[in-house]
């Protein structure tokens, strides 16, 4: 039992370790439960369910809904021999009544401390750390036979979910910005940068913007920052994407010429995240760029632009966090 709680604890300390550089709060109430008010709910055994789990809710302001999300979040770290669809099924399953309550409970916003008046969204995330990073294949395997759309959403609700995979790429992204604000390449202050759409505007202030959930799992994640010792002001660009061919970077540039970042004159560094992106990287780049600037009629001024941009990738870094360790209470 010991050693369950333990392993549950990591999943706890890296979604902490990870969301804060993304500018996410936490609310202070943790491993709580609150009443459920719906008695077709049911739990094992098919009895009715009185209360359900909450392991933490996060909270950030999404700039294009401008309303605050709270993620009501079900933290679970599993081994790669452990998880099943069975298993997988029935977390799912658990979220699903938990926020079917959770958005029409006024007990549980005076729990997390919700202003009724304030716009507001309650969506549920269900985070499956993989503690013993055997994740490649196990987790994806597993979600790739569960029916989604059978799950018993109620109508209206959102429900998101980060695998392995996307908690080991958010958890290298974190740390490749902690590294860049150690050597003076990114400075402690920044935002996460939403252009403005065609038909949704952003809201609110430029600056300290979180990162929504949706941004997260997108093919890129842009953060806007001021001048900082060892980088002039700019944007530094986590690539999410495949980054195998030439034509996927020339999309990419286009999309950046939308957001009017090239014309903005202020500095890009692309940083790949994909640990299969290919040994030829910047030589695929460097054919997209020729191949933009070509359909730009060989502008000379774009092109200047263009080889100011600096593109590498990130370390991947293996989470350490132990089971034994985490049973020391300190």
């Amino acid at each position: 039992m010991a050693e369950t709680i333990n392993i549950g604890d990591i999943a706890v300390k890296i979604s902490k370790d990870i969301f804060k550089h993304f500018l996410w709060e936490a609310h202070s109430k943790r491993d709580d439960n609150f009443e459920c008010s719906n008695s077709e709910h049911k739990g094992d055994g098919g009895t009715s369910k009185s209360t359900h789990p909450g392991d933490v809710v996060f909270i950030y302001r999404d700039p294009y809904l401008g309303k605050n999300i709270y993620l009501h979040t079900d933290l679970k770290s599993y081994a790669k021999d452990s998880l099943t669809s069975t298993a997988l099924r029935k977390a799912f399953k658990s979220l699903c009544m938990t926020i079917d309550c959770a958005r029409n409970s006024s007990k549980w916003r005076e729990k997390y401390s919700v202003d009724n008046a304030e716009p507001h969204e309650v969506r549920g995330l269900l985070f499956m750390h993989n503690h013993d990073n055997g994740y490649d294949k196990p987790f994806y395997e597993v979600i790739d036979k569960i029916d989604l759309f059978a799950l018993p959403i109620s109508p209206g609700a959102i429900l998101h979910y980060f695998g392995p995979r996307d908690i080991q790429r958010l958890y290298n992204i974190a740390n490749d910005m902690l590294r860049l604000k150690a050597e003076n390449e990114l400075p402690k202050e920044y935002t996460f940068y939403y252009p403005d759409l065609v038909m949704t505007r952003r809201q609110g202030d430029v600056w300290q913007q979180p990162a929504t959930i949706e941004a997260l799992t997108s093919p890129y994640l842009i953060i806007k920052h001021d001048s900082v010792e060892d980088c002039n002001k700019g944007y530094l660009i986590y690539y999410n994407a495949p980054a195998k061919d030439s034509e996927e970077f020339e999309y990419f540039l286009d999309s950046l010429s939308r957001y009017q970042m090239l014309e903005s004159g202020e500095n890009i560094r692309i940083r790949v995240t994909r640990e299969d992106a290919p040994n030829d990287l910047k030589s695929i780049f460097h054919l997209a760029k020729k191949r933009y600037v070509k359909a730009w009629g060989f502008d000379p001024a774009r092109e200047l632009i263009l080889n100011k941009i600096e593109i590498d990738r990130i370390a991947s870094v293996t989470s350490t966090y132990n089971p034994g360790d985490l049973g020391w209470r300190e």
